[in-house]
Formats: structure tokens, C-alpha cells, sequence
């Protein structure tokens, strides 16, 4: 459900109200552009809801821009602890891989976003406050079936997104994140420093830098690029594991190809949660047969192009 569908149970004063206010002179596209400078430039600590099919989890977030580095620490603050820090866009310790979903929306904007108007129609529906703070509203809406549509809630100081729906093509809400408290400005160094349950993580390295261009699927949505690449050895075996990271600006696909092995795979795989997808399918090569995961919030058909477009069969590769 919009932001304007939604003020029309408030009833027209207080939507009109809404809608005129005059801070409203930014366009779309220059507040699109704002918010990936802010995701890149600002620091801040706060915490934020996270919300996925119904399940709830609340998060307390330091992220420090110095110089050129950019250190970010998640912590959840209910349920079992865990924890996630990253430099530079590296991992550099996790207690769960599961932060990722919580944590996509708040800060890892992509520069593609400068060019979301090819991929979606954009709209400003008005303003409001997030957190304290006044924010503009944006509505995402894409132009094909293969793409979720967004309302975002951007910091009309900082241009930070403090707020972000993700919605379905039956106007079904699949994801919030939502700030509830933020701060901007300069944090203590301590502020980054992970607890003894965030575990280090080996820096991988890619052995073959053109690995993983054998792998890459023979179709793509419209807008989706290569935004990362990494080839990391199995624990135990001579095998490697392919992972590539595409993304529009706003919606990310993920492609894992990894050996079977003695493992075997009677069918094709495909769950989802909430606006998340996988995708697997076995594919059949000389040597031995791999298996491709397609993961993503994009919808489950587009998901499963991807997967498909992938040959069963091919020359001889090895990641």
C-alpha cells in the first residue's frame, strides 16, 4: 500500500497537509543521488527495526568514515547475540552470516542507483518523520516484472535512507527496515571495536581472477551488473566455490557455483522467505556436476530465468 493510499485512512485534511509542504523542491533523481553520496560519505550510530514475514528483530548500527576507510558494526539487540563488522566493504568478523538480510538495506547502496530511473518510475509522494527526523518519501515503482517495488524515506538533512518497504506486484509489504534512533557525526574508536562473539573471517583469495567468467548466466534482468566476484577454496576439498553479487542499485542477485561432488541432487531446488528467493539447479559438465544457487529479492520468476539460463551442459570448466 502507498504512502497516499495510506493518508486516505487519515482522512484528506492531514493528507493534503502531507503533501504541500514546501520542502518538497528536490527531484527524484537529485535525492537518489544524495542518498548514495550519504551512504558512502556519512558516519553515524543508531538503531534500526528489521521486519520479514512477520518476524520482528531490533538492531544497534556504528558506521565510521575516515579518510578512505568506512568501518561498519552491526550488533542485534534482541534474541542471541550476534554481531557483524566490516572494512571497506570486507568482512572482516561475523557470529552469523544471517546479518546480511538485515543489514542490505541500511548502508550498501550501490552507484547504479544513478541510473534506477532506466529500471524504475520514480515519484515523490511527500514527507514526514522518521527517527525524529523530517524525511522525504519516494515511491520506486519498477517498469518490468522482474523487480520489487520500494518506498523510500530519505533524511532531508543528511540524505540517508532511514526507512525502506519493500512491496510485492499485489501491494503485499515483504520487508521494513526502519530507523528508530540516529546520530551523525564522529564516533570513538571503541565504538567499532567487535565483541569476543564476532569470530574473524579469512580474507579470501581469488586464485583465478577469470574464474568465475565461465559461470556467469547467459541472462541477466535489465539493469543488473557485476557489483562483485569471489573465488574461495572448499575447507575440504581442491574445490571452489564461485560466488558473483549483481545488483540493479536497490535489488541484489546473488549466483553461487560450487562442485557436487559425491553429493547428489535429485531435483531442482527452490524455497523463498519473505522477499528472498533461492533458486538451485544441477548443471552437468565434463569433469563432474556443479550446482548453481540463484539468491535474491527479486520475484521468483525472474529468479528462476537466471537459474535457467545457465547450460546444462558445457565445455569443461573449472572454478
Amino acid at each position: 500500500m502507498s504512502v497516499t493510499r495510506r493518508l486516505t485512512l487519515w482522512g484528506a485534511p492531514i493528507a493534503a497537509l502531507f503533501l504541500t509542504l514546501p520542502v518538497l523542491a528536490e527531484e527524484p533523481r537529485d535525492l537518489l543521488k544524495r542518498m548514495v553520496d550519504a551512504a558512502r560519505e556519512q558516519s553515524y550510530y543508531g538503531s534500526f527495526v528489521y521486519e520479514r514475514t512477520g518476524s520482528f528483530s531490533t538492531h544497534q548500527v556504528w558506521r565510521q568514515r575516515q579518510g578512505d576507510q568506512t568501518s561498519e558494526r552491526l550488533l542485534q539487540a534482541d534474541g542471541e547475540p550476534q554481531e557483524w563488522l566490516t572494512r571497506n566493504g570486507d568482512l572482516v568478523c561475523t557470529s552469523s552470516v544471517g546479518l546480511r538480510s538485515a543489514w542490505k538495506a541500511s548502508g550498501q547502496l550501490s552507484e547504479q542507483l544513478e541510473l534506477l530511473h532506466n529500471w524504475y518510475t520514480l515519484q515523490m509522494l511527500g514527507s514526514t518523520r522518521v527517527a525524529n527526523r523530517p524525511v522525504f518519501v519516494l515511491a520506486v515503482k519498477p517498469r518490468d516484472p522482474f523487480r520489487y517495488a520500494y518506498e523510500l524515506y530519505l533524511d532531508q538533512e543528511t540524505g540517508l535512507l532511514l526507512k525502506s518497504l519493500l512491496i510485492n506486484e499485489r501491494d503485499v509489504l515483504l520487508e521494513r527496515f526502519q530507523f528508530a534512533s540516529l546520530n551523525v557525526g564522529e564516533l570513538p574508536d571503541q565504538a567499532l571495536e567487535p565483541s569476543s562473539i564476532c569470530l574473524p573471517v579469512p580474507m579470501s583469495t581469488d586464485e583465478r581472477a577469470d574464474a568465475g567468467e565461465a559461470w556467469m548466466p547467459g541472462w541477466l534482468p535489465p539493469g543488473f551488473v557485476l557489483g562483485h566476484r569471489e573465488v574461495r577454496s572448499l575447507d575440504d576439498s581442491d574445490g571452489q566455490v564461485i560466488t558473483q553479487v549483481f545488483t540493479d542499485g536497490l535489488a541484489r542477485l546473488t549466483v553461487f557455483v560450487e562442485p557436487l561432488g559425491a553429493e547428489t541432487l535429485a531435483d531442482d531446488l527452490r524455497a523463498q522467505l519473505g522477499p528472498t528467493v533461492a533458486i538451485s539447479r544441477r548443471l552437468a559438465r565434463a569433469e563432474g556436476d556443479y550446482l548453481a544457487t540463484v539468491v535474491g529479492e527479486v520475484p521468483a520468476a525472474a529468479a528462476e530465468r537466471v537459474a535457467d539460463s545457465f547450460t546444462v551442459e558445457a565445455e569443461s570448466v573449472q572454478p
